[in-house]
């Protein structure tokens, strides 16, 4: 009874919202002890989608502690007092040791008395770990077909998430609110060990460091200014009762959402949801600190040897999210650098002044910034870039034209126009609608204002723009120079030596066991249907693929040409000449952009090794005539000699230093081991062959490829006649079409013999471990048993390779493995796995990665969530209606001319553990392998690789294309 009372509370709550017509499905309400829910109802998915957000992220975390808000996202997956707790009252007191050893710890300072105290932690850890299944919860997630679970933390947030099916909302509230319930912060050490993985990778990765740099000064004096991850002396020195603080302080219920998007009826789950997360009781919010803003008065420069080539950013004082002046000062941004490329910035590139170029909006929960980046052009004759000082010069004219106002109002309106189209595009996606709505809970802006942004949008008068324009883009602003350097060791953190976690194995929880007999919903076999995709040839041999968009009126085109790469080596490049073409004796490259741009729509063209892509968005409304301007531009385009000499300077510079670049090197390695000479990194064209290239013959390899048949993907409203009356006679589609031999599997390279390539480098916060071994022909009948393997060795968290790994043994951030399938049945598969960890744990991770391989253990009690998982997941894994039509298409070519659940399913109620291991034993256990290690030779012990194979030693001459280079 009293449950109905509090229904009808909340549908009388749902009511009161005001929201536009489209935002009908979207219901709100807030509970008794003040959670906020968010329920956007839309019964066209095939699953759900689930957030719960806290308002809460590294902003709040303490000075002398950073790193709290982010350590506490990892450790909450780790249980609670009764989700893996096997013994809790045997647990709770060495649980309680644990927290007492990690502040004595932190306030010793003898190092040698501070590691036997990590000693003692450790040794307290694997005794809890013997009475706790710290998986559990993930586990639980798999056994009720959860998908993509993760989280996330931010500056002003921290959310944890995952999708799941329709009938199994009533589970996921009970676990999801039960995880708020005295968690227990378990294998803290362990989590501590990966999130210094994690740190040591983005020390690898020049964008991270860059970004860390910029955030430093654009925000100096706020919070903001400090890495999300933590700084490293506090990363090394913790302290898991200020994390426990931390949790207590924050994860309040007035100061956390519940976010639910897809297949869900509100009215039906709001007593449920209050029967779960209104167990969470009512606690204050701490208040928090307020900052003042940065006072940026003329121009100040700071610089960082951080790069592999300079770059500069402008960064402007702006506006937090939720100011009046957000949305005008997007719009005066999108001026300068926007998608169709029509902004004054853009212009720079298309006129061969910059390399790139871009500017955008920083809003964030307190502060904001308005940010310009340039990289200053490559002189691929004097073989260097220009300096960061003349990029700044030239983006100073562009920001100023803008800042007095040198636009007109057909900019504004195609910015705008654009900006709606791509918030329809958005909210097609049940992810999108909920980051949308957890952004507005973290910023405290109301729903009905979220959701009528489009209104907004199109109220914003130019003179607002020109307002906004002249306050924010001053001559007040900061000169943040990225110079070539290299990002610098930033204190390495020394392999401790812990003994592994060994959980108990086959046991769970009273709660897993109570979880898993909970009644779920009606399961529905529902089955994708792809009947209503529409095919219809064009000409001889190219067709069109129709399908229909129920959302709005955006349409979406592909028109992919059957040859590539493969045939036109040069084609890749054509393709980005394209992006920035005219047409032959009717417009310049700026004109052709803003004509598109005034018919609401936006190109694209790329390619792969297998097809020329030309993509394009837009409104029905105007399909007729940008189709027009797309087929005079593929068939007359006017290349441009600026634009060529800059893509060439770009290639050429970022060959320059890619023998410098961690990440670069560690790709070049992976490709060679599994493609050997064929490695895009060797099979590409020479420097000198990029030096010569010619406007003829790159538009000779454009009108070679558009005389291939092709295949055209068509989602849009109106009907499929009309459709295909207006693309057949507006696109460039020619009679006699050249066949196509697309797609086509690239080979890969025959391992006869167990090898190990090395190559060293001294620069690799981590190392990289590659693993391949080519594996049996592909045929769909093998589908169910292959997806049983990988889920079984590689499924997220749960799979062999992450549990023994980073779970068990800290040995990395990010470790897996899985069997890749080609594009064409007949062709082999290849087991393929990934491990990046601190180099003086290499050889260990490698060790225990290898015994997986060689001697996969068996745990037969996974295979029920295993086949619980791939049942759910084979039937809510269903593709948007805009991809509906391409991924039948590739279903087509391996065998399929329907779902594949409609066969695979009973395939899955019959699989075994057996099976799994048979499938291991005929196909992986015993064949030859490559493995690829990038590292410092200081710390690998390159000795001990020879028992994996022959070593062989390499060096980068060796991963790149060496003839005719000019570097």
């Amino acid at each position: 009874m009293k449950s109905l009372k509090l229904q009808s509370i909340l549908l009388l709550a749902f009511a009161l919202l005001a929201l536009p017509s489209f935002g009908q499905g979207l219901k709100a309400f807030k509970l008794k002890n003040g959670l906020s829910v968010y329920i956007w109802e839309d019964n066209t998915k095939s699953d759900v989608y689930g957030i719960v957000a806290c308002r809460t992220g590294s902003v709040n975390d303490p000075a002398e502690y950073t790193g709290l808000a982010h350590y506490l996202e990892h450790v909450m997956f780790k249980g609670t007092d009764k989700i893996g707790a096997l013994d809790w009252e045997k647990e709770k007191p060495i649980y309680e040791q644990i927290i007492a050893k990690y502040d004595e710890m932190a306030e010793e300072t003898d190092p040698l008395k501070k590691e036997a105290i990590g000693k003692e932690i450790n040794d307290l850890t694997v005794e809890e770990g013997k009475i706790s299944v710290s998986n559990e919860f993930m586990n639980l997630i798999e056994s009720m077909g959860g998908k993509g679970l993760n989280a996330g933390t931010s500056y002003d947030v921290t959310y944890y998430h995952n999708s799941f099916p329709p009938y199994q909302i009533n589970k996921w509230l009970e676990i999801y609110s039960q995880r708020l319930i005295n968690p227990v912060f378990r294998l803290f050490q362990t989590e501590l060990e990966s999130v210094y993985e994690e740190y040591n990778m983005y020390q690898d990765d020049p964008g991270s460091v860059q970004r860390e740099f910029i955030s430093s000064k654009a925000f100096e004096g706020h919070p903001y200014a400090r890495p999300i991850i933590g700084l490293p002396e506090h990363l090394k020195n913790p302290r898991l009762s200020k994390l426990i603080e931390f949790y207590n302080n924050w994860y309040t219920p007035e100061n956390m959402v519940l976010i639910l998007v897809g297949n869900v009826n509100a009215q039906q789950i709001s007593g449920r949801i209050n029967a779960t997360f209104g167990r969470l009781p009512k606690r204050p919010t701490p208040e928090r600190k307020t900052y003042p803003d940065l006072d940026i008065k003329g121009r100040k420069q700071y610089t960082a040897k951080v790069g592999y080539y300079p770059m500069v950013c402008l960064a402007y004082k702006g506006v937090p999210s939720g100011h009046p002046d957000e949305k005008p000062l997007e719009i005066a941004m999108s001026l300068l650098h926007n998608s169709s490329n029509t902004g004054t910035l853009d212009k720079l590139t298309l006129d061969g002044e910059l390399t790139s170029c871009g500017a955008s909006t920083d809003f964030r929960r307190e502060q904001g910034r308005n940010m310009v980046y340039a990289i200053p052009l490559y002189d691929e004759n004097q073989r260097r870039f220009e300096s960061n000082k003349s990029a700044e010069k030239k983006a100073l004219k562009a920001i100023e034209q803008i800042a007095n106002g040198e636009f007109e109002d057909w900019q504004i309106e195609a910015i705008k126009a654009n900006m709606c189209r791509d918030f329809d595009l958005t909210m097609e996606s049940n992810t999108n609608k909920a980051m949308i709505l957890m952004q507005a809970f973290i910023n405290e802006e109301d729903l009905g204002k979220v959701l009528s942004y489009k209104d907004e949008i199109m109220a914003i008068t130019t003179e607002d723009i020109k307002r906004v324009a002249k306050q924010y883009l001053t001559g007040n602003y900061l000169a943040l120079y990225i110079e070539k350097g290299k990002t610098g060791n930033s204190g390495k953190i020394k392999k401790p030596g812990y003994k592994p976690i060994e959980p108990p194995v086959g046991k769970q929880s009273l709660y897993a066991l109570q979880f898993k007999s909970m009644p779920i919903g009606h399961v529905e076999e529902k089955f994708i249907d792809f009947t209503d995709v529409q095919v219809k040839k064009l000409n001889d041999r190219s067709k069109m693929y129709y399908s229909v968009n129920p959302e709005n009126n955006v349409f979406s085109l592909t028109l992919r040409y059957g040859v590539g790469e493969r045939e036109f080596p040069k084609l890749g490049i054509a393709a980005q000449l394209m992006n920035d073409a005219g047409v032959m004796g009717a417009y310049q490259p700026q004109q052709l952009k803003e004509e598109l741009s005034k018919l609401n729509a936006t190109c694209s063209v790329s390619a792969s090794d297998n097809y020329l892509y030309i993509t394009m968005e837009g409104y029905e409304a105007t399909l007729p005539q940008a189709c027009q301007l797309l087929s005079r531009q593929i068939l007359m385009p006017q290349l441009d000699e600026k634009q060529l000499a800059r893509i060439k300077g770009s290639l050429l510079g970022a060959r320059q230093q890619r023998k410098e670049n961690v990440n670069t090197l560690s790709s070049a390695l992976m490709q060679y081991m599994i493609y050997q000479d064929k490695s895009s990194f060797i099979d590409e064209l020479t420097d000198k062959e990029i030096y010569e290239l010619s406007i003829s013959e790159l538009t000779g390899d454009i009108n070679r490829a558009a005389n291939y048949e092709a295949e055209i993907f068509y989602c849009g409203t109106m009907p499929f006649d009309n459709a295909y009356d207006i693309l057949s006679k507006n696109l460039p589609l020619v009679a006699n079409e050249r066949p196509s031999t697309s797609p086509q599997d690239k080979p890969l390279a025959s391992v006869t013999e167990n090898t190990v390539y090395f190559l060293p480098n001294s620069d690799a916060e981590q190392a990289q471990i590659w693993f391949f071994m080519p594996l049996g022909q592909y045929d769909k009948k093998d589908d169910v048993l292959r997806d049983a393997f990988n889920q079984y060795f590689s499924g997220g968290f749960n799979g062999l390779v992450m549990n023994e790994i980073r779970e068990k043994r800290s040995m990395a951030y990010s470790a897996g493995a899985y069997i890749g399938t080609p594009a064409l049945p007949g062709n082999p598969t290849y087991l393929f796995g990934n491990i990046g960890t601190q180099n003086d744990k290499a050889n260990d991770a490698l060790d225990v990665f290898m015994g997986l391989v060689t001697d996969m253990p068996k745990n037969a009690d996974r295979i029920d969530n295993i086949k619980s998982y791939m049942r759910q997941e084979a039937l809510t894994t269903h593709p948007s209606f805009r991809s509906k039509a391409e991924t039948l298409n590739s279903l087509q070519r391996v065998g399929y001319s329907e779902d594949p659940a409609k066969e695979n399913l009973p395939k899955i109620d019959a699989l075994t553990f057996d099976d799994i291991v048979k499938f291991y034993e005929d196909n992986i256990k015993g064949k030859p392998y490559c493995i690829g290690i990038m590292g410092n030779p200081k710390d690998i012990d390159v000795k001990k690789l020879e028992k994996y194979g022959k070593v062989v030693r390499l060096n980068d001459r060796k991963l790149f294309n060496t003839k005719d280079t000019l570097f």
